[in-house]
């Protein structure tokens, strides 16, 4: 091959490998406004000032580091061991043992999607768990790993994806947030993120994400108890404090009426306390405000 030929083919591939990106990201986007368009966002706002409710673990029990709502009853949490996944009621009441995990393994946390639960490893191995749940029939994804990169892991209700989010503290001073979306049948990672961006305003790195479903805004939790909420972009909506009641913030969910459900991983005192969305007058409008 001569040199003109090699030119020629280096830029041809260049040329296809930026197309590609580009179609991805307007599919990706596409996606995106499509569901912006059908959704009817609920106007309200989480009461950071006081918790409706506090349920303390019953002696025993760890303090959970893992917390999701599966349907309108059930919660399934992770233990502090990472070896036990745990059932919940509604009213955070009763709990009841489901599965023993394997002792090689060290879960970290958990998402779920229509009754089948996510659990992500140290590895950042995602494994994808069906009802009944066991470790026979799971499905594995392992996320692209960077060196002081840690996946946080949630499910979009509204996207129908699971969301994957990182942080990374730059050489310039600034923290660069990135979210990239799972489909959840074909195990396909997307290449170009829902957003990325960098800023000096969110220095910690998140412990933990969550998607309010009746806004669809991302809420970040940091291990002081801070809570940052952000938009479609990355936009910082909020920030807000978690009741001082909470000693060791671990992990927020939502409940499917728009709760935020904190866990406090207290060796004293385990707990999980609920926030209450207080929901205001509807409005027609884009998808996130």
């Amino acid at each position: 091959m001569t040199s003109k030929q090699y030119l020629f083919s280096f830029a041809l591939a260049t040329l296809s490998f930026i197309a590609a990106k580009s179609i991805q990201k307007e599919g990706v986007q596409d996606y995106f406004d499509k569901i912006a368009d059908a959704f009817q966002e609920e106007i309200g706002a989480i009461d950071f000032e006081r918790a409706s409710k506090v349920a303390y673990l019953p002696m025993g029990l760890q303090p959970l580091t893992a917390l999701v709502q599966i349907d309108s009853t059930r919660n399934m949490a992770l233990s502090q061991d990472s070896l036990q996944v745990i059932e919940l009621d509604s009213q955070l009441q009763r709990f009841a043992p489901v599965l023993q995990l394997p002792q090689e393994l060290k879960m970290q946390q958990l998402a779920s999607f229509d009754s089948t639960l996510v659990l992500l490893d140290t590895e950042q191995r995602l494994h994808f768990l069906t009802a009944p749940y066991a470790f026979s029939t799971e499905r594995l994804f392992t996320l692209p790993t960077e060196e002081d990169v840690k996946h946080l892991i949630t499910y979009h209700p509204n996207l129908k994806r699971l969301v994957v989010f990182n942080s990374l503290l730059l050489e310039n001073g600034k923290r660069r947030f990135t979210c990239k979306l799972l489909h959840t049948s074909r195990l396909q990672l997307s290449q170009m993120p829902l957003y990325s961006f960098d800023t000096e305003e969110i220095l910690f790195e998140p412990i933990s994400i969550a998607v309010q479903p009746q806004s669809n805004e991302f809420y970040l939790l940091s291990e002081s108890g801070e809570v940052v909420v952000l938009g479609q972009n990355g936009e910082i909506i909020k920030r807000a404090q978690l009741p001082s009641g909470l000693s060791q913030p671990k992990i927020i969910s939502f409940s499917y009426h728009g709760d935020l459900i904190v866990t406090d991983a207290d060796n004293l005192h385990p707990a999980v306390m609920r926030l209450e969305w207080q929901k205001m007058l509807s409005k027609q409008g884009a998808f996130i405000h």
